[in-house]
């Protein structure tokens, strides 16, 4: 069954061969690359317990006792994670916690018989009160020391909202403005989770405060983060980190986010500042994190998912080149990359895949519908459209399933893509300037829909040329 709901449909409009091989590929990826599948293969349980992490190396460590373990699960992976977590380790576990998105739907209703396992569905991309209240379930239950011998985090993306715990002097809607600011600003990833340390009293390796630094902590994750950044993946949860309150203020700065006259602002300026005086403490530095036993481990990133589609064309006929996953780059530079690909590079029988998450600026106050994905996909449209290629498909998905405020996971161009922008006249344009690219691709039957996917490796770039 494939993860993609629409494929009937995309492939009735668009029946090419490099399409088919190229959704084929897809659902290849995310088979292997389960959450579930990741964390039940990484983990071998004997007289103790060996967890082998993506490069292959082999973390040992005691067997704790029956009913002994804490976990808690959090990310847009956090179910599948805590149900291969389960898999090899239930015996051990006292209690677990998990946080999943609203509207995610439970894959497992024995979660919701088992007394051991409690439940919240919290918000994304934006926090609310649901977020906060996680954090403080989190919270209760890492200070109920009694009988615990382990703690184990399972992590993945989304994790940065899904629980939150603002700093003292602002509150959850002061939160969400700075957030929903940075997020709109152009600001990427590893600079909205510098300003989200610092503004939590759980984030950037605060929550360990809580745990008892004898006490053992396990961190399985999967990375949504161009370059796994410890530092960065769910806003460095249990890591340490080198950045700054002074850093926090920079970015703010940059973005002309400082420029504005909201109350909100104006306090977290304030903190930002009593920070940079030192009259805050910093978010946990590498030395005092050194002293505590805790072990972050990744088990899942957007390499393995690339590896994975190109193990797929490989196994098809096809020439490949992995070009990497380290592209957290703006939507312009993103265009010239993928142009160049387009017109040195696609050969017949050729796939091209690379990762990353490009970074697109929406501004002012009337938005459609749409995502940074199916933004790329209309700008290339741009490209392709006296293409000679006979047979072809460009895909950018978000690995996810959600792009931006669509319930698209992302888009593709192919030969029939290209044969209705010309029949139907549309002017790409308009819809990329009213960041509408959604409804463009709607009318165009390219758009991609799989729903939540369960999993996230942020996103992923393929460009495949049959003849």
């Amino acid at each position: 069954m494939s993860i993609i709901r629409n494929k009937d449909t995309i492939l009735r409009y668009h029946n090419c061969k490099s399409l088919r091989a190229s959704l084929y590929a897809l659902d290849y990826a995310f088979k292997y690359s389960d959450p579930e599948r990741l964390v039940s293969e990484s983990i071998h349980v004997g007289s103790g317990v060996q967890i082998t992490d993506l490069n292959n190396k082999v973390h040992k460590f005691d067997l704790p006792s029956k009913k002994s373990t804490l976990v808690v699960s959090i990310g847009k992976a956090s179910e599948k994670m805590l149900v291969g977590f389960f898999d090899k380790m239930s015996d051990r576990i006292k209690k677990s916690i998990l946080i999943v998105p609203i509207g995610y739907m439970l894959q497992k209703k024995n979660f919701e018989l088992l007394d051991e396992v409690t439940i919240i569905q919290s918000s994304h991309p934006i926090p609310n009160v649901k977020s906060a209240w996680a954090a403080r379930k989190v919270v209760r239950e890492l200070q109920n020391r009694k009988g615990i011998q382990l703690i184990v985090f399972l992590i993945s993306g989304g994790s940065s909202s899904l629980i939150v715990s603002p700093i003292k002097g602002i509150n959850l809607v002061d939160k969400k403005i700075i957030n929903k600011l940075l997020i709109t600003s152009g600001a990427n990833i590893r600079e909205i989770n510098i300003v989200r340390k610092h503004l939590s009293q759980i984030k950037g390796g605060k929550i360990l405060h809580w745990i008892d630094p004898t006490t053992p902590v396990i961190s399985l994750i999967l990375s949504d983060v161009v370059g796994d950044h410890l530092d960065a993946i769910g806003s460095g949860l249990t890591s340490s980190d080198r950045s700054s309150f002074k850093d926090a203020l920079s970015i703010l700065n940059n973005y002309s986010i400082l420029d504005s006259k909201s109350e909100s602002i104006r306090k977290i300026k304030v903190i930002l500042e009593s920070g940079v005086r030192c009259e805050i403490p910093e978010t946990l530095k590498p030395t005092e994190f050194s002293s505590r036993k805790v072990t972050n481990i990744i088990i899942g990133n957007n390499s393995k998912f690339c590896r994975l589609i190109e193990e797929c064309f490989k196994m098809r006929g096809y020439f490949t080149n992995y070009m990497g996953s380290n592209y957290g780059i703006s939507m312009s530079d993103f265009n010239k990359i993928a142009s160049k690909i387009i017109n040195t590079k696609l050969e017949p029988k050729t796939c091209i895949v690379l990762g990353g998450e490009v970074t697109n600026i929406i501004s002012g106050r009337k938005i459609g519908i749409g995502g940074r994905n199916q933004e790329a996909i209309c700008s290339l449209l741009q490209v392709m459209k006296d293409s000679n290629f006979l047979d072809f498909s460009v895909i950018c998905i978000g690995t996810d399933g959600i792009d931006g405020n669509s319930t698209s996971a992302g888009a593709f161009i192919a030969p029939k893509t290209i044969e209705l922008l010309k029949s139907k006249n549309f002017d790409v344009n308009y819809y990329l300037n009213s960041k509408n690219t959604n409804v463009l691709l709607t009318k165009l039957h390219s758009k991609i829909d799989t729903g939540y996917t369960g999993t996230n490796f942020n996103d992923v770039y393929l460009f495949v040329r049959n003849k």
